[in-house]
């Protein structure tokens, strides 16, 4: 629900974080969870480590990956990217090779930064160019990685945006690695509840990171699925948890929430529901504003059923959100993930909007149970507040 329980606040920022699903909230208010650490051999500790053999079933079935991936739970898809692209380098590095890198400047500002780091270390990055629509030429892409002489390839490839819910389906990168034998991670962290088939990924696909807050699960827990033959050395060493792919104690209880929440986003969320109601808002929102707005990426080849970015010319970031907040409505503006700082959206940059546009964007994101006689009641509360700026 976009209604905050207990609240008279609108919570329209989802693709930052989502509140916990009820089965998750549940089990808190029960109290009956098991805290013991799941690689001690007691009743207890074998307790904890049913839960995680439990999850780890559930996932590697509902995303069809069977007898194809491994799969390490984290703290975050932050952590899940780290691990594997830093942990793909090294191998390089051990086999005195670097790195090619490939990624785009819409990339979840994690990636980014590890395009810093990499360079830093001596590793070649190859930023990929995106079009005024967030999308980028397949062939183009193609021809850039073969072009590459020396050293192995991984390619970042962001599934669904977080800033403007446009969406790279997996279909396209299948036919890349089919064509150039790259690597490929995907930042899938916006495709759950968000995307028609979202549960079904392409089994010959490299690596995925997921960040579990982000569909009613704890915050502070992520999983990453890993083909079988892909090798990368962990981020993280300690003990031989999760088959050495990622050391430290498990999270026995984050590890459970994400089964559950998964769980209940299969019953409620409908798609086609879903983007009907939000396509009514942004025509609904086109028609009201006419040439005072944009809403961002709108003729992408495909977007996902739960965002819509926009600006309003001469208006900022701030101002809008603040009034947003002052009439109860909770909303994003630029990266799902940045700091609280009002800074140029790097990814509407890299689409070739000015600045001015790039630090005016507002984010509207819903939850997967968006109905359009919801949408109808967003429509009137959004364009109250933004009748002052038309």
């Amino acid at each position: 629900m976009e209604k905050l329980i207990n609240s008279n606040r609108y919570y329209f920022d989802y693709n930052a974080t989502s509140p916990l699903a009820n089965k998750v909230y549940d089990l808190l208010a029960r109290g009956d969870f098991s805290f013991a650490n799941a690689s001690s051999i007691h009743t207890s500790g074998k307790l904890s480590a049913s839960y995680i053999k439990e999850t780890r079933q559930f996932l590697l079935k509902t995303f069809a990956l069977e007898g194809t991936h491994r799969l390490f739970f984290h703290s975050g898809a932050t952590e899940g990217a780290a691990t594997v692209v830093n942990g793909y380098a090294k191998i390089c590095e051990k086999n005195d090779q670097k790195l090619n890198f490939f990624y785009s400047e819409c990339d979840h500002l994690a990636i980014l930064h590890l395009v810093d780091e990499l360079e830093y270390y001596g590793h070649k990055t190859h930023p990929i160019l995106v079009d005024q629509n967030g999308d980028f030429n397949d062939q183009r892409l193609i021809e850039e990685i073969k072009a590459v002489s020396d050293g192995p390839v991984l390619l970042n490839y962001t599934y669904v945006n977080n800033e403007t819910g446009v969406v790279w389906d997996l279909p396209r990168l299948h036919q890349i690695k089919r064509a150039t034998n790259c690597k490929a991670h995907v930042d899938a962290v916006q495709s759950v509840g968000k995307v028609k088939n979202w549960d079904k990924l392409d089994n010959f696909v490299d690596s995925y990171s997921f960040s579990a807050h982000k569909f009613g699960a704890l915050k502070g827990v992520g999983f990453t699925f890993v083909h079988k033959d892909f090798q990368f050395m962990p981020l993280l060493i300690g003990g031989k948890q999760e088959d050495g792919l990622r050391g430290g104690t498990l999270n026995t209880l984050g590890v459970y929430s994400v089964k559950l929440a998964l769980e209940e986003l299969q019953e409620l969320f409908n798609y086609d529901q879903s983007l009907k109601a939000k396509q009514f808002l942004e025509e609904s929102l086109e028609k009201f504003w006419g040439q005072n707005g944009e809403i961002i990426g709108k003729h992408s080849k495909k977007r996902n059923s739960n965002t819509i970015t926009f600006v309003l010319k001469g208006v900022k970031a701030d101002i809008l959100s603040m009034a947003f907040d002052i009439n109860g409505l909770d909303v994003g503006s630029g990266s799902a993930c940045s700091s609280n700082t009002l800074e140029a959206s790097k990814t509407l940059l890299a689409m070739g909007y000015g600045q001015e546009e790039a630090k005016g964007s507002i984010r509207l994101s819903f939850g997967p149970t968006l109905s359009m006689e919801n949408a109808r009641n967003y429509l009137e509360l959004t364009k109250k507040i933004l009748m002052k700026f038309i």
